[in-house]
């Protein structure tokens, strides 16, 4: 699997899916007479497709790519029973021009409004929203079907040697498939490719909608590579720590074989976890590390490559020098020392009450912390695992000696600095 980890990187996630698009476009003639010969199974296909990827992300974290799913599912949909008729019908072309504006528009606004532990309001949300745009849609399209005939002329030029696409639409759906594809390279996070790959396959749709089952055959596209990222992310969850949901010291020993010089490895500890167990109970670091993970995937610098290990949290910074490192882990600390965190209650089985129906619980109390931090920076050929070595010893010793909290402390291989507060 050290291969297939590899075709996860950054650039990766944006040349594969296009790369294998262009490739189904300019392979269409040849692919067209075996998709004739199929063409009803063809066409229901992005309907199973679609619908095992919904079933797949309901039990997975970052649950709306089944969002997205579900919206692509709508949009082939409306593709298969109002896009069939000649787009020269004004009243198909107007729902077509539609459908192009909102289905980006639409990718995007998942992007914006997350909802990952709630994915049952999410679904009414999006519904909601869904159903209000159809509404509006249909409005559009019967109060001013005749307006929208010399609106069309003037505005919404269409040059039919290229597409049946208006050329603002043409250029509209490439940026924000440009946009997306920005977001998946930046961020490591499954939602952006899922947005990326459905934001490129739809305008590839939309701009060759000429073509004969060319809707089936990007839809059907899109669904198989979904289905490949889920699967990816279930064979990731299995170097999964359970309790902080960050990958687990198996998956670091794959990622330390694959760094390149130049990177930072960064190591990170609560501060007195012994004071903490003595004044609440042992779970309450299980709690506390679970705070500090999710604000850890929370930020878009440190995300990427996140793990747990040895009960410590362990940052890789790729392509990045000392001092940026220096200031993201600054930003963090403050931003662990202003939060609030949630100690989950025991619950207390009660001796002396056998008809109780239920264990007593106590109260939820919130708790502020420190980390501290060892950093480590690589710009020679050194081992990972020995610039991680030494991150964990400038971490240890540094706590043992100076016993203070709140601190980041660099390794003695790197320029010497000062703890910072």
């Amino acid at each position: 699997m050290p291969l297939l980890s590899r075709l996860y990187s950054p650039n990766t996630r944006f040349i594969l899916p296009f790369f294998i698009t262009v490739l189904m476009i300019i392979s269409y003639p040849l692919l067209m007479p075996t998709i004739t010969a199929h063409s009803a199974l063809w066409i229901n296909l992005p309907f199973v497709l679609l619908g095992i990827v919904i079933i797949l992300n309901y039990r997975l974290p970052q649950a709306e790519s089944g969002l997205i799913a579900i919206i692509m599912l709508i949009a082939y949909s409306i593709i298969i029973n109002w896009l069939q008729v000649s787009l020269a019908n004004t009243d198909t072309k107007l729902i077509f021009c539609l459908l192009a504006t909102l289905l980006p528009l639409n990718m995007l606004l998942l992007r914006f409004i997350r909802y990952s532990q709630r994915y049952v309001l999410a679904l009414v949300t999006l519904v909601s929203l869904l159903m209000l745009q159809c509404a509006t849609g249909a409005a559009i399209s019967y109060f001013y079907q005749a307006d929208f005939s010399t609106w069309q002329q003037i505005h919404l030029f269409t040059y039919h040697n290229i597409s049946s696409l208006p050329l603002i639409l043409i250029v509209f759906n490439l940026a924000i498939s440009c946009c997306t594809g920005a977001l998946a390279i930046k961020y490591h996070q499954r939602i952006d490719r899922h947005i990326f790959i459905c934001t490129l396959l739809s305008t590839t749709t939309f701009i060759f909608f000429h073509y004969p089952f060319i809707s089936s055959s990007a839809f059907t596209l899109c669904a198989l590579l979904l289905l490949v990222d889920i699967g990816y992310c279930r064979y990731q969850q299995s170097f999964y720590d359970s309790s902080t949901q960050l990958a687990d010291h198996r998956a670091l020993d794959q990622a330390l074989t694959r760094l390149h010089s130049p990177y930072t490895i960064a190591v990170i500890d609560l501060d007195s976890p012994d004071k903490i167990i003595e004044k609440h109970h042992p779970q309450a670091i299980a709690d506390i590390q679970r705070s500090v993970a999710n604000l850890l995937t929370q930020q878009p610098q440190l995300s990427p490559h996140c793990y747990f290990a040895s009960q410590k949290f362990i940052v890789i910074f790729e392509h990045m020098d000392l001092d940026s490192s220096l200031i993201v882990l600054t930003q963090f600390q403050q931003d662990i020392a202003a939060e609030k965190h949630i100690i989950e209650p025991i619950t207390v089985e009660s001796e002396h009450d056998e008809t109780a129906a239920k264990p007593k619980k106590g109260r939820k109390k919130t708790l502020k912390i420190s980390v501290s931090i060892g950093i480590s920076h690589a710009s020679d050929e050194h081992l990972p695992m020995t610039i991680l070595q030494r991150a964990t010893d400038a971490l240890t010793t540094g706590k043992q000696t100076k016993k203070k909290k709140n601190q980041i402390y660099t390794a003695v291989n790197n320029d010497q600095q000062p703890p910072i507060t």
